[in-house]
């Protein structure tokens, strides 16, 4: 299934437009991965406890999709509150930390909380589904975010709604959670034991 590649427009700000060219990288990254993959490849896992790469995307489908319906109500309450501001934007220590902390590179392990568990054997065309709207919904509420106060507005993160982070750092968030798991699935698919169809 072809994923769309966003085109930019030049008027964004700086950092709306960083953060769309980097939801357009893992688009990208995403289809490279899964391109001409076979429904053994999508579901093989290296062990008992480890994902596949269909797993990966289907828990990144449940994470980013309560990303995306908080931050849409961010950017909307920004908007009508009339929050506006138009960059550059600085970030306080906590979103940093947390930012630091989910990097595909952090050599900290996390635990996914039993509700973003992915499904045991997801229907692939509905996972790819569902991944692509999201990140076209994604690249779009970026673009109506365009001049919001991404330092000035807040966003509970999903599964720990008292922490509340800058509304940019929890765009960069997401991608970088992203980012993550699709280094998850590339190791995956360079593992000795892949099958070869």
């Amino acid at each position: 299934m072809p994923i769309p590649v966003r085109e930019y427009d030049r008027t964004l700000n700086s950092e709306v437009e960083r953060l769309q060219y980097q939801v357009t990288v893992v688009l990208q990254e995403a289809e490279g991965l899964v391109q001409g993959l076979s429904t053994r490849q999508f579901n093989w896992s290296p062990a008992p406890k480890s994902w596949s790469i269909l797993q990966c995307l289907d828990h990144l489908n449940t994470v980013d999709q309560l990303w995306l319906n908080g931050l849409k109500a961010a950017v909307q309450r920004g908007k009508s509150d009339g929050a506006l501001h138009p960059g550059p934007y600085s970030y306080g220590w906590l979103g940093r930390f947390f930012l630091r902390l989910i990097q595909p590179d952090s050599k900290r392990k996390f635990k996914a909380p039993a509700a973003y568990q992915p499904q045991a054997n997801p229907d692939p065309q509905a996972v790819l589904s569902k991944w692509n709207q999201i990140h076209a919904e994604t690249g779009k509420l970026l673009g109506e975010a365009n001049g919001v106060d991404l330092s000035g507005i807040k966003v509970a993160m999903p599964g720990l709604k008292w922490i509340k982070l800058n509304l940019g750092i929890g765009f960069w968030v997401m991608t970088a959670h992203d980012r993550r798991h699709l280094q998850q699935m590339r190791e995956v698919r360079n593992h000795p034991g892949f099958p070869k169809q």
